[in-house]
């Protein structure tokens, strides 16, 4: 249930899935229009303060020899069959979620481009792009680079899937509207079988299976549950965006030992109002628009925050949120983050 990409603003991304809830508890479709630009499934910010999680590897070098993949069918994550013919050499992602994925796999050879916002590993910035800003694609440009495999998301429209597959082009759909950490899983595992990289997928499943557990363990000894405030989208700070139940985020932070404050709101995305996240007085506070001017400083000189108990312990921080948002292989890093500003006492 996250992740974001394919829209320019928050506004289309809460188009996509679901209305986003009031100032009060009174339901609205209001969407923010002055979100900043956003790349993946959900808004991006900056990196966490907390130290860096220890990284599944991500980068890529020359891609292995196919091990299968030739003449199969699959059932893709959209419930569509579909046939690949041989191992795919030209690879088009439309995802930075999947550009991740494709790196992790070992096939940054066979990609032939991607979509503008895919910026992670860093050899992804240089290559060709194709498009993404409000779902539009550069579907000549696709054409012509001769792609014999494109993977699109669970976010992607699904008319621009149709327009492709009457280009009578072999695409493939990663990625669900309702992410988990099982379907990330599957994620991995079907990009690998499709590209002939089973063995790397299942490298990669496997040490993202063990930091899991690891977290898991560590987390289990928390003595407690941290109310927590997850910032979307702080541009109007009096109506600022968070998340809700339905939304990923959401299970991330009961997977890292808190209690998200408004988990049982209307929407995946509530538009929540200053008075009701004072009232709520959460224990910590994540910021995940950071990158867009939202800083911790500003935070704690907002009208009656000075009384929350996250701005008087200090415990109010930016997150990186790429790391959450695209479901791919570092989101178990994200969780490690996540739960680094939540439980720091047993990180250290």
């Amino acid at each position: 249930m996250f992740f974001r990409r394919y829209a320019p603003t928050l506004a289309l991304i809460l188009m996509l899935l679901l209305s986003a809830c009031g100032a009060s508890a009174t339901p609205t479709t209001q969407a923010p229009t002055t979100a900043p630009t956003v790349p993946t499934e959900l808004p991006t910010a900056v990196a966490p303060t907390a130290a860096p999680p220890a990284a599944v590897p991500t980068t890529a070098t020359t891609a292995a020899p196919p091990t299968a993949a030739a003449g199969i069918t699959i059932t893709d994550m959209a419930g569509r069959s579909v046939t690949i013919a041989a191992p795919p050499q030209r690879i088009i992602s439309i995802a930075p979620s999947n550009t991740e994925i494709l790196f992790a796999l070992d096939l940054a050879s066979r990609i032939v481009a991607v979509d503008d916002f895919s910026d992670f590993p860093a050899a992804a910035k240089s290559l060709p792009k194709i498009g993404g800003s409000n779902a539009k694609y550069n579907i000549e440009q696709i054409v012509a680079l001769k792609p014999d495999l494109i993977l699109t998301a669970g976010l992607t429209p699904p008319e621009v899937v149709k327009q492709l597959e009457d280009l009578k082009l072999t695409v493939v759909v990663l990625g669900t509207q309702q992410t988990t950490l099982d379907s990330i899983f599957s994620d991995i595992t079907l990009a690998g079988k499709i590209t002939g990289q089973i063995e790397q997928a299942t490298r990669l499943t496997g040490a993202m299976q063990t930091q899991l557990d690891t977290l898991k363990a560590t987390l289990a000894t928390a003595k407690d549950k941290p109310r927590v405030y997850w910032e979307l989208d702080g541009t109007d700070p009096s109506k600022p965006f968070s998340v809700g139940p339905g939304n990923f985020v959401n299970d991330l932070i009961g997977l890292a030992g808190g209690s998200n404050i408004f988990q049982t709101a209307s929407s995946p995305f509530p538009q929540v109002s200053a008075e009701q996240i004072v009232s709520a007085n959460p224990e910590v506070i994540i910021l995940s628009d950071a990158a867009y001017g939202i800083s911790v400083e500003s935070v704690g000189q907002r009208a009656g925050w000075q009384s929350i108990a996250a701005v008087k312990q200090q415990r109010v921080a930016p997150m990186d949120d790429s790391l959450v948002s695209r479901p791919g292989p570092r989101i178990v890093d994200g969780l490690a983050a996540t739960a680094k500003i939540i439980h720091p006492e047993l990180f250290k």
